[in-house]
Parts: C-alpha cells; structure tokens; sequence
C-alpha cells in the first residue's frame, strides 16, 4: 500500500521530530472542551444568576487556556517544520546519490535519471512530499482528536442536536473517497506529463525544430486539460464541504430552539453547540484535505522512489 510505504519512510527518516509531535497535539486535542465547558458555564451560571465574581473567575480561567493553547500550537508548527526540512533534506541527498552513482559503477545510457528530472524532483515534487512530512503524524492526532472530544462532549451536553447536526457530515464520507481515487489517477498522469515535457525541453536540440514544437504544443495542452480536470473534482470537494458544513448551524437553531422554548434546553447549550459546530468544521476540513493530501504524496513518493531506485541517503 503505497500511504504505509509513505509513512514508514517519513517516520524512519524523522522518527524523534514526530514523536515531539505525537505528544504536543495530544495534549491539545482536549483543549476545545475547556473552552466549550467554560462557554456554557458563563452563560448558564454567571450571566443568568449575574455572579460578576463567578464571572470573571471563568473570564480568567478562559484566557488561561488560550495562552496555553497558543504557545503549545506554536511549538507544535515549529517542530513540523523542522520535520518538513529533515525529509527535504533527505529526498535532496537520494537524488544527489542517484546523479553521481555513475562515478561508482557503470550502468547503461537508458538507467540514468535525466537532468530535467532531476531539477522536478529537486524542486517541485520534493516540495510536496517533504510538506506532507510535518502532517503525516500531527493532522490525524490533532484534529481527529479534537472531533472525537467536541462530538463526545456535544452528545453529552445535548446527544438529540448533536446527532442530527454531525449527520450533515456523513455524505462527505462516501463522496471523497470516490471522487479522490479519480483524483489521484489524473495526478499520477500530471506528474508524468510534466516529466516528459521537461525531457523534450531539455533533449530538443537532437530533433527537428518543427517536431519538437509540434511534441512541446501537445503535451502542454494534455498537460492543461488534465489540470482542469483536477481543479473540476477538486473544488467540487471544497464546495461541498462548505455548503454541508453551513447547514450544521441551521439544525441547531431550528432544533436548539424549539428544546429551548419547549423548556428542554438551556440557552446556554444552543451557545455552546454553534461554537462546538465551528471547532468540528475546521478540523473536520483538516481531515478531509488530509486524506487528499495522503492520496496525492503517496502518488508522488510513489513515482519518486521508481525514478530514484534504490539510492540511499547520503551520509550526514
């Protein structure tokens, strides 16, 4: 499976980096529930019995979890970051060997990876597998953590509003996948199509000028055709995230409010679900651009390690 090849190549290369990662967004997955529980409690215990003390007693405790919040999440980007540039750096060295192994044995003119294609993996496809590297670990953990405590402390609260907002979700669950698959085939063309354009650029003084334009003209139309295909299913993808995720806060007024006025509910716990709808939506996007983002650099690593072979990171 080429996302497990992808994985055990990002945690052998930055194995600690991820660690470090593992344990910061494990402590902040659990944080939204402070804030939703200190949300709920403003309302229905400080403002409806007008407590100022209690008040500003949840006031404080509140700014407290911000500031713990913030300078864990900026600890947090910091290390992806450098997990981001130790699999760059690696890919970089992989390539470096697999251009200068020829010195070591002799191989045959077919074996050896171009030099324009080298400078694309050097450049752009190194780019977006290495930027994977800082989420591979902390997307799943952080977000998916962070839906799992807000949907257990929504149904808690409330379970009736919490069921019927969270199943605006669901069709996201069977549409992505399928419409990703199709995703993933026209990358995989996309990347092969710019291979070979950069071959052509770079081999077009052995072939007649009218050829070579006429070869050029026809891959970057090809080229063009299937970027708008992707860009087609790509935002389909997003729109439809962001029209499911605007119906949430419909069901809960509509819902929220007739339990409200029917004397089942508590003003507060209609507050404290608009909120907790909100920290769903954008990890719940997070997610799902993640499970694209796996799909895609699996593709990339994929035709990286084909092109590359079996050359080894260089030495540090």
């Amino acid at each position: 499976m080429p996302a497990r090849a992808l994985y055990r190549y990002i945690w052998e290369t930055s194995r600690s980096t991820q660690l470090l990662v593992c344990v910061l967004t494990m402590i902040i997955a659990p944080l939204p529930m402070a804030y939703l529980e200190l949300q709920r409690r403003m309302v229905d215990e400080a403002v409806t019995s007008r407590n100022l003390g209690l008040l500003a007693k949840l006031a404080i405790a509140y700014l407290v979890v911000i500031c713990i919040k913030s300078a864990l999440k900026y600890a947090l980007n910091m290390t992806k970051g450098i997990a981001i540039e130790t699999v760059a750096r690696d890919i970089r060295r992989r390539v470096m060997v697999k251009a200068t192994e020829t010195h070591d044995r002799t191989r045959a003119a077919g074996d050896r990876v171009p030099g324009a294609t080298l400078v694309s993996i050097l450049a752009a496809e190194t780019e977006d597998m290495s930027g994977f590297a800082g989420d591979a670990f902390a997307v799943p953990l952080l977000s998916g953590g962070t839906i799992l405590y807000v949907v257990g402390y929504l149904i808690w609260v409330q379970p009736e509003i919490a069921l019927l907002a969270l199943g605006v979700y669901l069709p996201q669950i069977i549409i992505v996948p399928v419409t990703q698959r199709r995703i993933n085939r026209l990358a995989r063309l996309r990347i092969r199509l710019t291979r070979f354009l950069g071959h052509v650029a770079e081999h077009g003084h052995k072939a007649h000028g009218g050829i070579l334009r006429n070869a050029g003209r026809t891959l970057i139309d090809r080229l063009y055709s299937v970027r708008i295909w992707i860009y087609l299913r790509k935002y389909f993808l997003s729109e439809l995230g962001n029209f499911l995720a605007s119906l949430g806060p419909l069901i809960v007024l509509t819902v929220g409010g007739y339990l409200v006025i029917t004397g089942r509910t508590e003003i507060g716990t209609l507050v404290v679900f608009i909120s907790g709808l909100q920290r769903i939506a954008d990890p719940w996007d997070e997610m799902v651009n993640f499970y694209r983002a796996i799909s895609n650099t699996s593709v990339v690593f994929a035709m990286i390690n084909t092109k590359l072979g079996s050359a080894s990171p260089a030495d540090s």
